[in-house]
């Protein structure tokens, strides 16, 4: 592709980039862990006015290995087409293609900018960022969970965030829902809704501002985040910016023990 620098490309299809962690899950199977990355960026544009931009993008997420195949291959499998979900396009036909691979993606989202800036050369020239990273939380017999963070700045007045919690069933590689965590959700709201309460107001407090609930949740009550993980102390919560709050206060994050959660955490993931 023109004007595209290929630093370093590690696919899955050839060897995997890291191992880091190891986990017994059964008698007989270790879990370990595996990262597969992208890089990719332009060479240095200069502008008229002599000013450089580079636009890059750049992917890292966790690859399971061991442990029962059949399993592991449905949670990778899951954990990639997050990563893909993920991917920013201005191009609604591209947004429709999540089927393509990774590396095509990405690859995609470098010719989006280069297509952009020809069709806009007016425009003062600003390189495109994107940063994909992603690892394990947690590996027990029970749950596996992950993260995967993507911030990226594709012009505006500030860049963009958003962090990605998924909760596997260790044993069938499903993917949990909050009912298969906890037996009651609405007792688990309460408790976070007091958990959320006491930290916002000490971050409040910390940082020389009065903490008002109205300003949160947009009017409405309070509700749990999209995003809650299963960690081996509890259940962190999280919003990701502009979820629960103006884009200033940032992503706000909340932890439960599960000393916390007492009896309606579920034994299955314990």
């Amino acid at each position: 592709m023109k004007n595209i620098l290929l630093l370093f490309l590690c696919s899955t299809a050839f060897v995997a980039c890291q191992s880091s962690k190891e986990s017994q899950t059964t008698d007989a199977a270790v879990i370990s862990v595996d990262s597969v990355t992208y890089n990719l960026k332009t060479a240095p544009k200069i502008s008229a006015e002599g000013d450089t931009s580079i636009t890059s993008i750049s992917i890292k997420y966790p690859k399971l290995t061991g442990g029962d195949e059949t399993v592991i291959a449905k949670i990778n499998a899951q954990i990639e087409q997050l990563v893909k979900n993920e991917m920013f396009s201005m191009d609604d036909t591209v947004k429709t293609t999540k089927t393509a691979s990774v590396e095509t993606l990405a690859q995609g989202f470098i010719k989006e900018y280069e297509t952009y800036t020809a069709e806009n050369a007016d425009l003062p020239s600003m390189g495109w960022d994107y940063y994909g990273f992603g690892d394990t939380l947690l590996i027990s017999p029970k749950v596996i969970s992950i993260y995967y963070n993507v911030t990226s700045f594709t012009g505006g007045a500030h860049g963009n965030s958003n962090t990605s919690y998924l909760n596997f069933n260790a044993k069938t590689g499903d993917l949990l829902k909050l009912t298969d965590i906890v037996s009651d959700t609405t007792a688990l709201k309460k408790l976070a809704e007091m958990k959320f309460e006491v930290t916002q107001k000490q971050f409040a407090k910390d940082n020389d501002f009065e903490f008002n609930k109205s300003d949160y949740f947009w009017g409405n009550p309070f509700f749990l985040p999209a995003n809650i993980a299963i960690t081996k102390t509890g259940l962190t919560f999280l919003y990701n910016p502009y979820e629960a709050a103006a884009y200033a206060l940032g992503p706000i994050s909340f932890s439960l023990t599960w000393e916390e959660v007492g009896l309606i955490a579920r034994k299955d993931i314990k």
